[in-house]
């Protein structure tokens, strides 16, 4: 807001996207040059990603143990782990199981706010 408002009192106007010609070239030279195309490419580097280090922590309900994390579901855009995928139960169900419903976490071990009661009303993953 205060850059929008200096502009405005130099009298200078803001551009809107359609009028802007191309990416200026000091910027250019910072942008990388191929950006990542899916969730699935690896060119999206993931050694400092601490959700990474959850695939095999155990999941639990309170001290019931629950089953381990198997995978990882990200937000296409934002890249954001949005589900964990698990295997519960007899017969095993794979199951993608929300992160809102994660209470608290470790490198570990995660703690779930609900019970399996919870869990089998989540459609099952299929194997891709």
């Amino acid at each position: 807001m205060w850059r929008c408002r200096t502009l405005a009192q130099k009298g200078s106007s803001l551009q809107t996207h359609s009028e802007v010609g191309a990416t200026p070239l000091y910027l250019r030279a910072s942008l990388p040059a191929v950006l990542p195309t899916s969730v699935t490419d690896r060119r999206v580097s993931t050694a400092h990603d601490p959700y990474e280090q959850l695939i095999g922590a155990e999941i639990s309900f309170g001290t019931t143990l629950i089953g381990h994390v198997e995978g990882l579901v990200r937000d296409p855009l934002s890249h954001r782990v949005r589900k964990l995928i698990t295997t519960y139960g007899l017969p095993a169900r794979r199951v993608a199981v929300p992160m809102e419903w994660v209470a608290s976490r470790s490198t570990s071990r995660l703690v779930l706010g609900v019970g399996t009661r919870s869990l089998d009303d989540l459609a099952d993953r299929v194997l891709a």
